[in-house]
């Protein structure tokens, strides 16, 4: 054997988790895919039968509701819970998202969606780049991005009664920012599960990181959705 077929183990070491990283991301990013067409296809069905329209209207409440507590339950009890309880429960959040955004295709229209949706794809992208190629460690942002996302939601529930545009136009450029940083900050560290060797935690962590993902698309989206419906 020459010596110019020699790779050092190090070299080996960095390839494989590269590798590893490689294949987990792309898992996660398949079931975003799979859940961002599931929530289109449902919103589009909704936005064109009425029936479908008059029921999410009488139950908007009970869906709302479900969704939350579908998030609190993969994100607090996930180690109870198989692969496929996880998988179903991400798919029917996805759809119950679709039946919540039916309306709102019908109420904004195509055209402030189909741009909003379009800035959110690559706002997203960026961000998510940045989340992997950055040499800086994101972990210390975390308690930041948390507050922030309280004060965001406390926030929200003042204009509601409040009703006053600039505070909401305000909210908006404040959720824009805070989702674009929490998808840098996700991204980086599905990155470093991704990394890692145990086979077992990432099956979990693959529908656990297409859900927060999806959560910061869909939020971003809504927020840079104001943004569009105001420009009309």
């Amino acid at each position: 054997m020459s010596s110019d077929s020699y790779i050092p183990n190090e070299e080996i070491q960095v390839v494989d988790s590269a590798t590893r990283a490689r294949v987990f991301l792309n898992k996660v990013y398949m079931w975003l895919a799979v859940c961002m067409l599931l929530t289109a296809g449902v919103a589009a069905y909704a936005a064109q039968d009425i029936e479908s329209l008059i029921w999410v209207g009488e139950h908007r409440l009970l869906v709302c509701l479900s969704t939350l507590g579908i998030v609190v339950a993969m994100s607090f009890w996930a180690n109870r819970m198989t692969v496929g309880a996880l998988t179903l429960l991400l798919l029917v959040f996805a759809g119950l998202q679709g039946l919540l955004f039916g309306p709102v295709l019908i109420c904004y229209g195509l055209d402030s969606v189909g741009k909003a949706f379009g800035c959110t794809a690559v706002m997203f992208g960026a961000m998510s780049i940045y989340g992997m190629v950055t040499k800086r460690n994101l972990s210390t942002w975390g308690r930041m991005l948390f507050m922030l996302l309280i004060g965001l939601l406390v926030a929200i529930l003042v204009n509601i009664f409040w009703q006053n545009n600039m505070f909401d136009f305000a909210i908006s450029c404040a959720g824009v920012v805070i989702f674009s940083l929490f998808t840098a900050y996700d991204t980086q560290n599905l990155l470093k599960i991704g990394l890692s060797n145990d086979a077992e935690i990432k099956k979990k962590a693959v529908i656990l990181g297409a859900l927060n993902l999806y959560l910061d698309f869909i939020n971003l989206f809504v927020m840079l959705l104001h943004f569009f419906d105001r420009s009309e």
